[in-house]
């Protein structure tokens, strides 16, 4: 009889056990944001975000910063800016980069994050500016 309670009491353990990983893993949300580069700004990510070139287009480059564990993304790219996605802005891609002739802009973008059914939505700005030739486009 005592045999069979701890093969029970076991089982029960081990059932438990296998159970508490399911339980823990819920959405891992941390210190993640959303970080940008404007192409004639600054080598590294920051948010917002400020460059431009005298000539030429710019590459508006996002990317999730920090993240703590797998996403799915949805990104939202204002709609006069769709058609010039260069890579990613994908469920899959945690970047987005978009391809803009030169001249002054200003572009808000967002990405919700999706972590085991629950979301974190990230935002951040860009701004292009003039570049060269006294502050003006050359």
């Amino acid at each position: 009889m005592l045999r069979k309670l701890l093969v029970t009491l076991a089982v029960l353990a081990t059932t438990l056990g296998l159970m508490v990983p399911t339980a823990t893993s819920a959405s891992a949300f941390g210190n993640e944001w959303l970080g940008c580069a404007v192409t004639g700004g600054v080598w590294y990510y920051t948010s917002p975000c400020t460059g431009g070139v005298s000539s030429g287009s710019v590459m508006l480059d996002f990317q999730v910063m920090d993240e703590t564990a797998p996403s799915t993304y949805s990104w939202a790219v204002p709609a006069d800016l769709v058609s010039r996605i260069f890579d990613g802005c994908t469920s899959g891609s945690s970047r987005c980069e978009i391809l803009v002739g030169r001249g002054s802009r200003y572009v808000e973008m967002s990405v919700t994050l999706t972590q085991s059914g629950t979301t974190k939505t990230l935002s951040t700005s860009a701004s292009v500016e003039p570049y060269g030739c006294g502050g003006q486009w050359c």
